[in-house]
């Protein structure tokens, strides 16, 4: 029997983030987060909007300066959490509201910020189980044209903001509402959806000494999983394929075959293990600010900067890797992963907004 794969698959993805069960929430209440406004003296509006596609109804909140005529604006686009409960406006990640810390920074900086819900989430309809990154863009899509044409704000640009895997959605997104600007937060990458799960494992698995025998052994089997998933031309022949390797494995439990199917069998996975990202990138023809982490373990810089400045097509496109940070762009201490992620006061080191100010300010000058 295979002792590993008995233990449990569904933990070892790590696309986004850490996932919390109820022991961790307690712990990061403990941690305190200096960075999540306390009061926040600018426009808050509670908001609607539409997918056009499958009617699915949006809700968010929209952030904007008191003072000003008119003012560059962004969407934020969440990654995807796989086996962690999906995103909400806030985009809570290890303890931190990531993106209400991010939206209220930018608001700050003079910004338009409309962050939402995910379908399924929160005041949102739909479902987000059974969603892939096409409704998901098409989410965020909706939520831009809502953004220009119905906020009542005059803007002087619009794009998107997408953090890990919302990079690619931002540019899947584009493909139905082009914006005037991405910016990525260790998002855009060319390794597929398989590599960089495979790939991040192994390092993760390094840096908090897993036993290499271990980290061998859950390689083969992500492989051999996304290679079903590759081969598959159906999602029901995917998880036929994932139930039966599941069963030759020495897994008897009925539940834990049926997670591993309804996990890597989803609408999701099956749709990642067959997009190729690469010719997304090249695609877009706008500006692209793309950042990276030198400490990310999951969306590699060494892997993913090179690559990614030569994809990209406009002039004004930037690619940039700060050192020390991690996948949230924290200083990272320990450099062990998404393990770490609660453990650091601190959501988003303010220099990155900084940075993302500064590439819009200049593509507003240009334009």
């Amino acid at each position: 029997m295979n002792r590993f794969l008995k233990m449990a698959l569904l933990p070892l993805v790590r696309l986004l983030s850490a996932c919390s069960n109820a022991l961790d929430n307690i712990l990061f209440d403990l941690v305190p987060h200096p960075q999540e406004p306390q009061e926040r003296q600018y426009n808050i509006r509670q908001v609607e909007f539409v997918n056009p596609t499958d009617g699915t109804l949006l809700a968010g909140e929209l952030t904007y300066p008191t003072e000003g005529e008119s003012f560059p604006a962004v969407v934020l686009i969440s990654g995807h959490e796989s086996g962690a409960p999906p995103a909400s406006r806030n985009d809570e990640i290890a303890g931190h509201q990531y993106f209400l810390v991010i939206s209220h920074l930018l608001t700050q900086r003079g910004y338009a910020v409309l962050r939402y819900d995910n379908r399924g989430v929160g005041d949102s309809t739909g479902d987000y189980m059974t969603a892939s990154d096409n409704e998901f863009s098409a989410d965020a899509a909706a939520a831009l044209k809502w953004l220009r044409e119905s906020s009542n704000i005059r803007l002087t640009s619009s794009g998107f903001l997408g953090h890990s895997q919302g990079g690619i959605k931002a540019l899947l997104a584009a493909e139905i509402e082009p914006p005037d600007f991405i910016i990525s937060l260790a998002g855009i990458s060319v390794e597929t959806t398989a590599q960089a799960v495979v790939r991040q494992n192994q390092e993760i698995n390094r840096a908090n000494g897993i036993p290499q025998s271990l980290s061998d052994l859950q390689v083969k089997e992500l492989t051999d999983i996304f290679e079903i998933l590759r081969i598959s031309s159906t999602k029901e022949q995917a998880q036929s394929l994932l139930r039966e390797y599941t069963r030759n494995a020495g897994i008897t439990d009925v539940d834990h075959i049926q997670n591993v199917v309804d996990q890597f069998g989803s609408n999701w996975w099956f749709t990642e293990a067959h997009r190729d990202i690469k010719p997304l990138i090249k695609k877009y023809r706008g500006p692209v600010l793309a950042l990276f982490g030198a400490k990310d373990l999951l969306v590699s810089a060494a892997i993913n900067e090179a690559p990614t400045r030569h994809l990209l097509r406009h002039p004004q496109s930037e690619v940039h890797t700060f050192d020390h940070l991690n996948h949230l762009f924290q200083t990272a201490k320990k450099g062990t992963g998404p393990q770490e992620y609660w453990e650091i006061e601190t959501t988003i080191e303010e220099y990155v907004i900084e940075k993302i100010d500064d590439w819009t300010t200049s593509i507003n000058s240009m334009s």
